[in-house]
């Protein structure tokens, strides 16, 4: 259900999506140009994962969870695709490592073909594109990320588990969401570590009293002030959380001098 109130933390929900290939006629297997009437059987999705920010448990909904529907065709994703609309619903702002370009675009495509509104507008944070723009790793990937970064690692699969899934094997499925969650809980940890480093797309001060400052990226009360802020027409307080070691500048300026002169 849509979100109707402003909780007292903002509600960061961090999720992973799994689909399966699409089945073509091809003459050739390298560098084919596949024809939209050679399609037999187009993706749907397997399953997916999600779990919010400060919470222990992680939530999975696969094909499987709706027998007769899995039972009659085992490419009808249409509960899959409700029960994760229903947890984008709910959400402030939401987490994936390449979600903006895969796990967001995916959902919507097959949202609307199910017949599913839109779901609410919400912040989105990919973690991809955060280690691109600040970092130099020599990997992006999230496996390459947990590890390089000593907060866990994805579970190993191959290309046989999709095509297992393809087929409908319900082993497999239940394969493919162990799989599934482990990437969620890699997420959570690997932003942790990065959040730090980027701006806060999601403000927590905006989600407590008024008049009360805390770190706009993690919520933390622990910071400490540390020199001046100058932009082109202001200068502002400048702070570092003790929690999570993110700078950010102060919110209330009545204390520093302020000036329309550009320099």
């Amino acid at each position: 259900m849509p979100k109707t109130q402003a909780s007292k933390e903002p509600k960061i929900l961090f999720w992973d999506v799994e689909n399966s290939h699409n089945i073509v006629a091809t003459f050739n297997l390298f560098k084919a140009f596949i024809p939209h009437d050679n399609i037999l059987q187009h993706w749907f999705m397997f399953c997916a994962s999600w779990k919010w920010a400060g919470k222990d448990k992680v939530h999975t909904v696969s094909l499987l969870d709706d027998p007769l529907r899995f039972k009659e065709d085992h490419t009808d994703d249409y509960y899959v695709i409700a029960k994760i609309h229903e947890a984008l619903s709910e959400a402030d702002a939401v987490v994936a490592h390449n979600g903006d370009r895969f796990d967001m675009k995916k959902f919507n495509a097959r949202a609307i073909q199910h017949g599913f509104q839109p779901i609410p507008e919400v912040i989105q944070i990919d973690t991809l594109k955060i280690a691109k723009a600040k970092f130099n790793f020599n990997y992006n990937k999230l496996d390459f990320l947990g590890e390089y970064l000593g907060v866990g690692k994805k579970i190993k699969t191959n290309n046989e588990l999709w095509l297992r899934c393809l087929k409908g094997e319900r082993k497999a499925l239940k394969e493919m969401l162990h799989y599934n969650k482990q990437d969620v809980v890699v997420l959570e940890r690997v932003y942790d570590k990065l959040k730090p480093y980027v701006p806060a797309k999601v403000n927590f001060n905006l989600f407590k009293s008024t008049g009360t400052q805390v770190c706009p990226s993690c919520g933390g009360n622990h910071t400490h002030r540390s020199g001046i802020r100058r932009t082109r027409t202001r200068e502002y307080y400048r702070y570092q959380c003790q929690g999570c070691g993110h700078w950010f500048k102060s919110i209330d300026a009545k204390d520093v001098k302020s000036t329309s002169k550009i320099s």
